[in-house]
């Protein structure tokens, strides 16, 4: 993200690894990730926590995991915005940037899109949505990256796009099931079709217009999630549709996927009457009360 920005900026990257700040102060470089890849001549690199209150600007583009501690224990200044690019949930059933906004008073803006990591590095086209309530912050954010590379679209709903980027990933899996079991294009646009009307019910149930499923946050990250074989989520799906992941296994990726997949539809039961027949069929597969084949016929 920091190589897309524009080079009038100064950027600074934050790092806990001593190597990693000197490789990219030194050779313009993250050998341990992307070794062949010369990073912009404006990004320096830091260990040094205290440096982020002088920041305008704060990027969270660390493991959702990470985030809330990070929070927590950074000098972020108040006046500093905040971009959030992390996803899933905080505490309980809040979503990660409600969370944040309960810890910090800073202003909060949703980066969110169908996006690579390993492909954005090599500055391919790549588009993201940006939600803030606040207009203004999102011409500031817009206004930071090479034009040439980042394509953005915008919304003032962030609730809908942070909610979108969590659920797409429950639906990976299941398309990646379905792939593993069919591989066939038929089957696969007709479960992948099922899965947006899915998205499309949730989003309505929280009183978010369906439009959102238009925007790069939308179809495009739901898209390049579950048909994308760089894509995790897809990748869990092929392997349990394989048979070589399963609840009864205790393999750490898939009790990571029921984790999430429990506080979703935690979320989902304050709201009555919604019907999620796809999602409701992976929590009985993930708890092992139907068959990988019961579950794909289940879905046709």
């Amino acid at each position: 993200m920091a190589n897309v920005i524009e080079n009038k900026h100064e950027i600074l990257l934050y790092s806990r690894s001593e190597n990693i700040v000197a490789d990219i102060n030194e050779n313009r470089r993250n050998s341990i990730y992307y070794p062949h890849k010369t990073l912009s001549k404006k990004i320096k690199a830091t260990n040094d926590i205290a440096r982020i209150e002088n920041a305008a600007i704060v990027f969270l583009c660390i493991p959702s995991y990470a985030v809330l501690d990070f929070v927590q224990k950074a000098p972020i200044s108040p006046n500093s915005l905040i971009i959030n690019g992390a996803k899933g949930f905080g505490k309980g059933t809040k979503l990660i940037f409600q969370t944040i906004e309960e810890i910090l008073p800073n202003k909060i803006v949703s980066l969110k899109g169908p996006s690579f990591a390993s492909e954005l590095i090599y500055e391919m086209p790549t588009s993201f949505t940006l939600a803030s309530k606040d207009q203004n912050d999102l011409q500031t954010i817009g206004d930071l990256f090479r034009k040439n590379i980042i394509t953005l679209d915008y919304s003032d709903n962030v609730l809908g796009i942070e909610l979108m980027s969590i659920v797409k990933n429950v639906y990976a899996i299941i398309v990646g099931i379905v792939d593993a079991m069919y591989n066939s294009a038929n089957v696969r646009f007709m479960v992948f079709t099922k899965a947006i009307k899915e998205i499309k019910t949730i989003l309505e149930a929280f009183g978010c217009s369906s439009d959102l499923l238009f925007q790069y946050a939308g179809i495009g990250d739901f898209g390049l999630t579950s048909l994308n074989d760089l894509s995790r989520n897809r990748t869990l799906g092929l392997l349990i549709g394989k048979g070589f992941l399963n609840a009864e296994l205790e393999n750490s990726i898939t009790l990571e996927g029921l984790k999430a997949l429990d506080q979703i539809l935690l979320l989902l039961s304050s709201k009555s009457a919604i019907e999620i027949p796809l999602m409701l069929s992976l929590k009985k597969l993930l708890n092992s009360e139907i068959t990988a084949k019961e579950f794909v016929n289940g879905m046709v």
